[in-house]
């Protein structure tokens, strides 16, 4: 069904004719109804029951609500269109009551429907067409009709007429449409008649009435063509331009013409485009670069900022910011960035901004600023305008100012007094490491008060921070320099006088920026005047240093007027014009003339191209001295429309220099490569030999012109070919670090070389080698021969070692067995004479253990495998325990024992307790030895001390037959004596001092003698030990302490394998002593066995055993399923006494290692240690 705006005049015409023709007929029906009511005489339920048999049948077809209501009020009959035209919902009837068709809030003026109503009511009278308005917009008739005049009922019909009544507003809205239109409309017939002219189509009526021939071909012709193709046209009528769409009116012969002035649109439009031309005229030379995309990210617009190439420009336009990346080589991070950015401005409707960096064409980095902004196009389009600015020198001017500032923070952070800057507010910007050497601390006061600093610091005199505080104020308020004293403690306590001094510093708006403070320590006045001197220097160097930068900027510029005046230069120009007469027109010599006649052609030649130029021009000073510039020089039209020429000159006098003396330098190296008798020679990547100098035709032996053109692998051995060969395929040709090589020489000698290489690549030009070296031939033969010797040395040594090894296990074998048996011995009821033979025995035995255990550290220290062992330990009683451990033998001789321990304490320090022991041990053994009478003093002492360690220096002294200096020289020697009647007089093997020699040195000390024939000897070393935390262990002591008793040891059940009876035998008496169940066997293969079926507390594994060695044991019983005879202890029982042979016992799985000899104490507190849980 076509809409109310689609009908045609005619149709709405026939429309509104149908209509009216179906109320008339509903009108005739109605009457004739009536008519027949009147003229039928029934009675009064006969006539009703007919009338309502006949209207029902009427009104049951008609979309009428039809209420026919008797003379008595009674309503009769309800049509069922009055039901659905209320939206009620039907009741049977009749009779129906008034609630049921309660039908007023239906209305949206119900009190004024039920005022109408009752006035028809009232009146007794047919009223046709009563309007109304329903609630829900629709509209209503009421026709009230009397059926009897006589009071026998009424006909009320309701009808919808809301269809009809907006078909009527409609049709006049179009009707009025043409004559409200503010355009014109016009129609025609064919030959041209007018038919129709709107009021706003008055000014074309009267172009037509004063100039028909101009203005209506054009309209006829328009006319014409939309009988084929109807579209707009613009046309120009009167000095006015309109846009006229002509339609042909159905089935008649004419043509409407609808016309819309657009004469203010074209101006725009033109206006608009000059406008354009304008800003783009701006755009286009403007140093900002802006472009904008459309909503595919392509280019409608870029300025030459962005592309200076006008042809790719061009190409650019309609293209993708992609395409344009990659067309310009941009990285495809660029372009990747971009399109990021675009697409969450199209999303989120806001401005995006960005920095990217790319590499420019000539290599250099380049870094700007973009900004996408959102704008609306013309007819809603959506754009991006994007701006860009060119960062790369502010980026270099930041790092500038980043490397100016952190070099005058380094200058501050190095000077040796305090430096600290303040803001207004009294605030820490700046603290240098001279104020604050902490640098958390400096850290945590950056952006604190003075007053906080202070809290933070709990600093012991709050005056000071109040009185820095009132010279703050003071230096602000007077706007001048302050100084002043101040006295304070340092950290030790002790009284320090400071000189403080505050700088206010304002700015050109007189506010003030920053405070700059500064103290300097005048307790000593002479180191005060030194910094301050030094501090003077530096800044006077500063102060130079930046004069110099200034002073150096080589540019010279200026701005030529048109009538040639100088309107604009700087510094440099003013200086250069100075010193020379170009502008002194009477002093002008020839030479100068001739260079400014020069100058000016070249200002008039670049007003006449209008293009900038570049040439190199001199410039002759007042002194004769004739200077080079490169001058560049450039149209600029002012502000005024006037057109000068901007000169910018450089400086190229020293470049023309410097080009002369790199011809001369050039001819230098030529020489120097020449006549130098290094081997220097060049290739090209293949290996053929471009050059070589005369140093290398006479290594050779072949001259340069048969070596040039050579493949460099020809003369070198074969065996080095495919070194060559990889190094010539290989991505980097130079060799920073020498590398040695061979050659033969054309009498096929080889020589070796030492070379370097380095790949040179200019562009342009193939890439070399140049390769340099000397011959190191005698060096290399020397060097092996030196490795030869080396190894036999090392050889030597291992075999020493090795020997020293098994001397060791053979000798302390048999050794254990003899001084265990005397322990034993000792333990028996024995005569007076027989205990003298018994200790006479042990003391031999201890002094052949003593011996080798002497031999075995010489051993150690000169195979580099002596470990210092650092525990905490007291000093005090170490030097007790050395003391005690001689006490009895110094007073057998009837010498003073003297031990001067350190004062106060404890001294609690960690080291290795037990060779500082032995060194002081072994000194004061040797003075006791060779002192006769007198005394002997052992003493320490602190040279210094800070909280992490001591200096301490410690002395052997006693009054005994000294030492010549002759002799002093080789006293520390091994196997060494001062003279050979003393080593018949006192024995010895010279073996102590040279131990405790080496001991001192590898703790870092020197020992040191002081000695004189008849006058008794000091043996001293210092040493710096780190303060011990922690507990102490003991250090060597040998106080008398009870005898130990091992009761605890009695019940456990232990298995001995000692392949030796003796040792074996006095092992087991030992234990069983002691209560220990011992379980003998005297192999490997045994001890395996018993281990493996029985259960012991602990084992004792000898590690030399025939079948299996005590390692093997181990190894074999760790392995075993069982957890708790997998993890029994064991003890290693060895006659290897070095330390490499402990830690791979301890390594196989033992946990303890007792060497041979050994005490019963220390076997004993081995199985109490072990099986204590």
């Amino acid at each position: 069904m076509s809409t109310a705006s689609s009908f045609s005049d005619a149709e709405w015409a026939q429309q509104l004719a149908a209509e009216r023709a179906r109320r008339e007929q509903a009108e005739a029906e109605v009457a004739e109804l009536r008519a027949r009511l009147a003229a039928r005489e029934q009675p009064p339920a006969a006539p009703f029951q007919a009338l309502h048999t006949q209207v029902g049948a009427l009104v049951h077809n008609l979309r009428l609500g039809v209420v026919l209501v008797d003379g008595t009020g009674a309503i009769q009959y309800v049509s069922p269109h009055f039901w659905r035209l209320f939206g009620l919902e039907p009741v049977a009837g009749p009779p129906f009551s008034e609630a049921q068709l309660a039908i007023g809030t239906a209305f949206a003026d119900p009190e004024a429907f039920h005022t109408r109503a009752w006035a028809l009511h009232t009146a007794g009278k047919t009223v046709l067409g009563e309007a109304f308005l329903l609630r829900d917009g629709r509209r209503l008739v009421l026709d009230y009709l009397v059926l009897d005049e006589a009071g026998a009922g009424r006909l009320i019909c309701y009808r919808d007429v809301s269809r009809a009544h907006r078909r009527e507003q409609r049709q006049r809205l179009l009707a009025a449409v043409p004559e409200q239109s503010p355009n014109p409309i016009l129609r025609l017939a064919p030959d041209g008649e007018l038919l129709y002219a709107n009021p706003a189509a008055a000014p074309l009526v009267e172009a037509l009435r004063a100039a028909p021939a101009e203005v209506l071909p054009p309209l006829l012709a328009l006319a014409q063509a939309a009988q084929q193709a109807p579209g707009p046209r613009e046309l120009a009528v009167a000095g006015q331009y309109y846009l006229a769409t002509a339609a042909p009116v159905p089935g008649q012969a004419a043509t409407t013409l609808y016309f819309s002035n657009i004469n203010d649109r074209r101006l725009a439009e033109e206006w608009l485009g000059r406008q354009r031309v304008f800003y783009e005229s701006v755009l286009e030379q403007v140093p900002t670069a802006v472009a904008v995309f459309d909503d595919e990210h392509r280019y409608l617009f870029l300025n030459a900022a962005i592309e200076p190439d006008p042809a790719l420009r061009a190409w650019m336009l309609g293209k993708t910011s992609t395409e344009a990346c990659a067309r310009r080589q941009r990285p495809p991070a660029v372009a990747q960035q971009r399109a990021a950015a675009f697409a969450e401005v199209m999303r989120t409707g806001r401005e995006v901004q960005w920095e990217e960096s790319f590499p420019a064409a000539d290599g250099t980095e380049r870094h700007a600023m973009l900004w996408y902004r959102p704008v609306q196009g013309l007819a809603g389009t959506r754009l991006v305008i994007s701006l860009a600015i060119d960062l790369t020198e502010r980026k270099r001017a930041e790092q500038q100012v980043v490397q100016q500032q952190e070099f005058y923070e380094s200058i501050l952070n190095l000077v040796p007094f305090d430096v600290a800057v303040f803001d207004a507010e009294h605030r820490f910007r700046f603290v240098n490491p001279a104020s604050v050497s902490d640098p958390e601390v400096r850290r945590q006061i950056i952006g604190l008060t003075n007053a906080e600093y202070f809290a933070l610091r709990q600093a012991k005199h709050p005056e000071i921070g109040l009185q820095r505080d009132q010279y703050f104020d003071l230096a602000v308020r007077t706007r001048t320099d302050v100084t002043w004293e101040e006295t304070r403690t340092d950290r030790r306590g002790r009284p320090q006088l400071m000189v403080r001094h505050l700088r206010p510093v304002f700015g050109p708006d007189g506010a003030l920026r920053l405070v700059v403070g500064s103290g300097i320590d005048i307790t000593a006045r002479f180191v005060a005047e030194n910094l301050q001197h030094k501090v003077q220097e530096m800044l006077r160097e500063q102060e130079a240093f930046i004069r110099q930068i200034v002073d150096a900027l080589p540019n010279v510029l200026y701005l030529v007027e048109p009538k040639g005046g100088i309107s604009f230069s700087n510094r440099s120009f003013n200086e250069r014009i100075m010193a020379s007469t170009h502008l002194a027109t009477e002093l002008q010599s020839e030479t100068v003339a001739r260079e400014v006649a020069d100058m000016r052609a070249f200002n008039q030649d670049v007003l006449d191209s209008g293009q900038a130029e570049i040439r190199e021009m001199p410039l002759t000073l007042r002194t004769g001295e004739q200077l080079y510039y490169q001058v560049y020089k450039q149209p600029l039209r002012r502000a005024n429309g006037q057109l000068g020429v901007l000169t910018i000159s450089t400086d190229i006098t020293e470049v023309k220099r410097a080009r002369q003396a790199l011809e001369r330098r050039e001819k230098q190296y030529h020489d120097l490569v020449h006549y130098s008798q290094a081997l220097i020679c060049t290739h090209d990547l293949q290996g053929t030999i471009l050059t070589v100098n005369p140093a290398i035709e006479q290594l050779m032996g072949v001259p340069a012109a048969e070596l040039v053109g050579r493949d460099l692998r020809e003369l070198l051995p074969p065996e080095h070919r495919a070194i060559v060969q990889a190094y010539l395929d290989g991505d980097e040709a130079s060799l920073p670090q020498p590398r040695v090589i061979s050659v033969l020489t054309h009498a096929g000698e080889r020589r070796y070389l030492n070379y370097y290489t380095y790949r040179v690549t200019e562009e342009g030009y193939p890439p070399y080698v140049v390769a340099s070296g000397y011959d190191v031939t005698a060096g290399v033969l020397a060097q092996r021969a030196l490795r030869q010797a080396k190894q036999e040395a090392e050889d030597n040594a291992h075999a020493k070692e090795t020997f020293l090894a098994r001397m060791s296990h053979e000798i302390r074998t048999p050794l254990n067995g003899v001084l265990g048996m005397a322990t034993l011995l000792h333990k028996t009821p024995l005569s007076g004479q027989q205990t003298e033979y018994l200790n006479a025995m042990q003391l031999a035995g201890n002094h052949l253990l003593s011996l080798l255990n002497d031999v075995l550290d010489m051993a150690k220290i000169a195979a580099h495998h002596l470990q210092l062992n650092v525990v905490p330990f007291d000093l005090a009683e170490l030097l007790r325990g050395v003391g005690q451990t001689v006490a009895a033998l110094a007073a057998a001789q009837g010498l003073t024992l003297e031990v001067r321990t350190l004062p106060g304490g404890p001294h609690r320090v960690a080291g290795d307790a037990y060779r500082l022991h032995q060194i002081l041990l072994n000194l004061l053994a040797n003075a006791i030895k060779f002192t006769e009478q007198g005394r002997v003093e052992l003493g320490a002492e602190v040279l210094a001390e800070t909280p992490e360690a001591l200096h301490l220096r410690f002395w052997v002294a006693d009054t005994g037959i000294g030492i010549a200096p002759a002799e002093q020289g080789h006293i520390f020697e091994a196997f060494a004596q001062a003279s050979a009647d003393t080593s018949r007089r006192f024995g010895g093997t010279g073996l102590g001092l040279a131990i405790s020699q080496q001991l001192v040195e590898q703790m870092g000390g020197t020992l040191a003698l002081r000695s004189a024939p008849g006058q008794g000897s000091t043996f001293s070393f210092e040493l710096h030990l780190p303060r011990a935390a922690g507990a102490v262990v003991a250090a060597g002591s040998n106080l008398a302490e009870a005898q130990p008793t091992f009761e605890r040891l009695r019940g456990l059940r232990v298995l001995l394998a000692e392949d030796n009876y003796l040792n074996q035998w006095i092992a087991r008496v030992v234990l069983e002593h002691w209560g220990v169940e011992v379980e003998a066997v005297s192999n490997g293969t045994d001890a395996l066995a018993q281990l493996s079926a029985h259960d012991f507390d602990a084992a004792i594994l000898d590690i030399r055993m025939p079948g299996l060695s005590g390692v093997e044991v181990t190894t074999a019983l760790r392995a075993l399923p069982d957890a708790a005879r997998a993890g029994i202890p064991i003890i290693a029982l060895t006659a290897n006494a070095f330390e490499t042979d402990r830690e791979a016992y301890l390594a196989a799985g033992m946990n303890a290692c007792l060497v041979k000899p050994y005490e019963e104490a220390d076997l004993c507190q081995l199985l109490l240690d072990l099986t204590a849980d």
